[in-house]
């Protein structure tokens, strides 16, 4: 059968297609970063047993992220929205959290897409494997998976599952990908039953998954983003608003900052890739350690997978600055919709609550006849349903409710209006704060008039 929409044409397989999938044999890796290691992964292969030998993952919460289809963990020509997942959970100060980027780069980059949700489902295999094997307590699981990266998490809950008989304790599927998953049984895609708390952000049509996934469905915008910014088109070339860079210079005896055009970063550049290709270092693996106790702030070298001849090149190309310009702005016009569920999910984790109300559809909610009686009856600062990041701080009613929240959201970043940003949480202590300075200030002027000394 064939499905036609305004953006093009998909083949929709009959619902048993997983029977014909071949999966190409691969590893996966696990990227992991503290806040002892900000910047610098310590990278483990799925068979690695050696989770308990560094301290500071024994006790973190841990956030895993998976990529989606034809990505990878650390991006080359699209925006790294992984690392600016890992950048801001590592910036949360309340939590003391280890982030996991879910490398199966080989796996998703089949050019045969029902072949790499095979290989989905063997990295959740790998993943779920790995878990088991070094004995991380499950209930400190959160699975992040963006579009193909969604049903990864719920394939690695399914195999811990079969292993142990339990599962995750949450997965959140940004805009679930909805390419040959529409109307298959939920066995074979994200749901409700994959963790104990699953929640999704549903943000496109065309890309995404618009049926129902986890106990709470967030639609900003009604689900099919409809923010002016995926409206225009993307700007190539210079941009007056780029970031200057600068270099330091020598000048005689002193050292002073100088800005650095365009063309001398496209320059130095090429140069380092003409270098580094001609010149290539010598990489070392990480042996298994002999110690049990190792500190991740000790770690001063990546221990990255080694590449084959076209991954080396892809990612030579990739240091240019220009040419990742052009291809970062043309996918994000392109994918747009499909992109603003991990933007979302960014901005909640320190920026934006994104409060959103529980409704029956889009059209109710704009018209306001959504019927929660329970936000109602109890509205507060702790009980009302929130989308990303603190989803899972929502009052438990909305948790077990398996319902559709909707929410509006604004054209740039951080994509919450004042009422949902994060720094407004003190907002009733300021109403009263300035209530009585209205007090205060009306009496002062009411004593003036009948000439009293003043009191304040």
């Amino acid at each position: 059968m064939l499905y036609f929409n305004k953006f093009g044409l998909y083949i929709v397989i009959f619902q048993y297609f997983y029977l014909f999938i071949i999966c190409v044999d691969y590893d996966t890796y696990f990227h992991i970063y503290t806040k002892a290691n900000l910047n610098t992964a310590l990278t483990l292969e799925w068979s690695d047993t050696t989770w308990n030998n560094y301290k500071q993952l024994r006790t973190c919460k841990i956030k895993l992220i998976a990529h989606g289809y034809a990505e990878r963990w650390n991006m080359d020509f699209r925006w790294d929205w992984v690392k600016g997942i890992k950048d801001e959970v590592l910036k949360y100060e309340k939590e003391d959290y280890c982030v996991v980027a879910i490398d199966w780069e080989r796996g998703a980059r089949e050019i045969n897409y029902i072949t790499a949700i095979g290989n989905a489902d063997t990295a959740g295999r790998h993943l779920a494997t790995f878990i088991n094997d070094n004995k991380i307590d499950i209930e400190k699981i959160h699975c992040i998976g963006f579009s193909l990266g969604a049903h990864t998490c719920a394939f690695a809950s399914n195999h811990y599952t079969l292993i142990t008989g339990k599962k995750f304790a949450r997965i959140t599927g940004l805009d679930p990908a909805g390419p040959l998953l529409r109307q298959v049984s939920v066995d074979k895609r994200l749901s409700l039953d994959d963790a104990d708390f699953v929640d999704c952000i549903h943000t496109s049509e065309t890309f995404g998954l618009q049926e129902k996934s986890g106990h709470m469905d967030f639609l900003p915008d009604g689900g099919d983003s409809n923010a002016e910014a995926c409206k225009k088109l993307p700007k190539i070339g210079n941009d007056d608003n780029d970031e200057q860079l600068f270099e330091l210079v020598k000048n005689g005896d002193k050292t002073e900052l100088r800005p650095v055009s365009k063309r001398t970063i496209l320059k130095h550049d090429i140069r380092s890739l003409n270098k580094r290709f001609l010149f290539k270092s010598k990489t070392t693996t990480l042996e298994t350690p002999i110690v049990i106790d190792i500190d991740l702030k000790d770690l001063e070298r990546e221990n990255l997978p080694e590449k084959n001849f076209i991954e080396i090149i892809r990612d030579k190309i990739g240091i240019i600055s220009p040419i990742k310009d052009v291809f970062v702005k043309i996918h994000g016009f392109v994918g747009c919709n499909h992109l603003r569920a991990p933007r979302y999910f960014i901005s909640s984790i320190n920026s934006c609550d994104f409060r959103a109300t529980m409704c029956d559809s889009w059209s109710n909610y704009i018209n306001k006849r959504c019927n929660d009686t329970f936000q109602q009856k109890y509205l507060n600062d702790n009980t009302y349903p929130r989308m990303g990041f603190h989803a899972d701080k929502s009052n438990i009613y909305y948790r077990k409710q398996n319902a559709k929240y909707y929410l509006r959201t604004i054209e740039n970043p951080p994509y919450c209006d004042n009422s949902s940003l994060q720094t407004k949480k003190t907002r009733t202590v300021d109403k009263r704060i300035n209530f009585g300075k209205k007090i205060k200030k009306k009496l002062s002027k009411l004593l003036e008039k009948k000439k009293y000394p003043k009191l304040f």
